[in-house]
């Protein structure tokens, strides 16, 4: 090859080695906008899962999955990775070789993209075996020995009683938040680091930041959350007397004040409802324990954000309120109206609901979150779309036909691009299917469904010249704080007044707007 053909065919990675990628997100037209290079950029993502078989980039199906959505003309792309994957418990610094390899498979498959890192600071098995003192302990019965490593996914045993870290520990907190320094600040300055424009904080359940075992478990007695209680009261009532008129009950001070244990969480005074006369303590932990999660959300955000020396976009999943299976006091997301203004967080993200009526065909999709409160505050959403398939009244499983095609689907995946594109949102494709040996959306009827939206969506984005008007004709206000005050236990009767409500709603045929209580005068 002659010198000068030789540079040319060098060009591209030469100018990528030098140029690192930016990425903010700036409110244009009164609508919150992800910019990317100082450009706007349609936040219209491709992911790579958690599973086993589909999350490492350079293998051969998920490098595949991602040529083929590069194609289709997708520029963004996520990728999952644990600390688990990269910290070692014999070795004092992180293994970057895996992260950069990880990053590097996307730009392989796509070159020129932009890569989101979904970092999961959940504490590594050993860790939790060298600190048991700090792991989560359950009201409900002893933490289970479960199993660990390929073929299991680092998130089976999430909602058992599994051994994890408290999400109260503060010596977790400490060590992974150094571990998240040294992650940001040495792969900002590698080639691999130069196309990473976001780092996605995950934790807790799934890496939604639900209190280890949440659904049908109840954390969290451990140690670090009765000290961490313990301050919270402290914070709150200043003084024992405080205290003990708020709860009825000369026992306890705010240096033996203990968790509530699961008879006292599952009960209710009067039915449904709290009597706060006498169960202030009940209602007090769940404010404390999420207080806890807010902390830590706030305290990695902010850690990337100083850290990674250029800017980039962090983002949580956060905010659900539809779908909280009638136990939201405990599900993490009910501290919103102090991340909503806090400006280490760009995006609040989740899948759409779960709950079947509102997925299936005909079902209306909608957020779990009141997305029009985030937009309020300057901050974008994401819808997780994960429903490569077909579902069945409450059943969700994987159909083949899907996969190869069928167009029973079709309808779903385009609601699914659409809909949150439309409001102004963004979305990602979060993709399962290598673990049934292909992509779930790896067929070319769905490849062009893709390329729509993003064609159609694109060409307008961030080139409005006036504010779209917002034309509602209802709004539909979510009260964080009634949570505190009601039963904490799934049950038929919450499911129809609350997930059944929200999915009624969204077919009456009125355009709605979702906000929080708390947003009701800026609305």
């Amino acid at each position: 090859m002659k010198p000068l053909s030789f540079l040319l065919a060098l060009l591209p990675v030469i100018l990528f080695a030098q140029r690192p990628q930016i990425a903010e997100i700036r409110k244009l037209n009164g609508h919150a906008t992800l910019y990317v290079n100082q450009q706007p950029e349609l936040p219209f993502m491709y992911a790579l899962t958690h599973v086993t078989g589909g999350r490492w980039s350079w293998e051969e199906l998920p490098a595949h999955n991602l040529r083929r959505m590069g194609e289709a003309g997708v520029r963004l792309f996520q990728v999952d990775l644990w600390l688990e994957d990269i910290w070692k418990a014999k070795e004092k610094r992180l293994d970057m070789d895996l992260a950069k390899r990880q990053i590097r498979g996307v730009l392989d498959a796509c070159s020129g993209g932009a890569v989101v890192v979904r970092l999961h600071l959940n504490a590594p098995t050993w860790w939790n075996q060298t600190h048991p003192e700090e792991c989560v302990q359950y009201a409900n019965g002893p933490v289970e020995d479960l199993p660990v490593g390929p073929p299991f996914n680092h998130e089976d045993g999430d909602i058992l009683r599994g051994k994890r870290a408290s999400l109260a520990s503060v010596l977790w907190r400490n060590e992974a938040g150094k571990k998240l320094q040294e992650f940001c600040r040495r792969l900002s300055r590698t080639r691999e680091g130069k196309a990473v424009i976001g780092i996605h904080i995950s934790g807790g359940v799934y890496g939604e930041w639900h209190p280890w075992g949440f659904i049908k478990q109840e954390p969290d007695i451990s140690e670090p959350m009765q000290q961490a209680f313990r301050k919270w009261l402290k914070n709150k009532y200043l003084s024992d007397e405080n205290l003990q008129a708020a709860w009825g009950n000369k026992r306890f001070t705010i240096d033996n004040a203990t968790v509530p244990d699961t008879l006292e969480r599952r009960c209710c005074a009067d039915g449904f409802f709290r009597d706060p006369a006498l169960e202030q303590r009940v209602m007090d932990f769940y404010r404390c324990q999420q207080s806890v999660i807010a902390d830590d959300i706030e305290f990695f955000c902010r850690t990337a954000k100083e850290q990674w020396g250029r800017p980039l976009i962090t983002g949580v999943f956060y905010g659900y309120m539809q779908f909280g299976l009638c136990r939201q006091a405990m599900n993490g997301h009910l501290e919103a109206e102090r991340l909503l203004q806090s400006p280490w967080i760009d995006y609040f993200a989740g899948p759409p609901s779960y709950y079947g009526p509102c997925r299936k065909a005909g079902g209306s999709g909608m957020q779990r979150a009141p997305i029009h409160s985030i937009q309020l505050h300057g901050k974008m959403w994401f819808d997780e779309i994960d429903n490569g398939y077909q579902q069945d009244k409450r059943e969700r499983d994987f159909v083949r036909s899907d996969m190869l095609g069928d167009t029973n689907y079709l309808p779903l995946l385009q609601r699914s691009l659409w809909l949150p594109l439309v409001q102004n949102c963004g979305l990602w494709l979060y993709d399962f299917g290598p673990r049934r040996n292909t992509g779930w959306w790896d067929s070319p009827m769905y490849r062009e469904e893709i390329k729509r939206p993003l064609q159609y969506f694109r060409s307008k984005y961030g080139r409005a010249t006036k504010p779209e008007s917002q034309a509602a004709d209802a709004l539909v206000v979510w009260d964080t704080e009634s949570y505190y005050a009601v039963k904490n236990v799934s049950t038929k009767h919450c499911e129809k007044g609350l997930d059944a409500a929200a999915e009624e709603l969204q077919r009456s045929g009125v355009a709605l707007d979702h906000i929080y209580l708390f947003d009701l005068q800026a609305s």
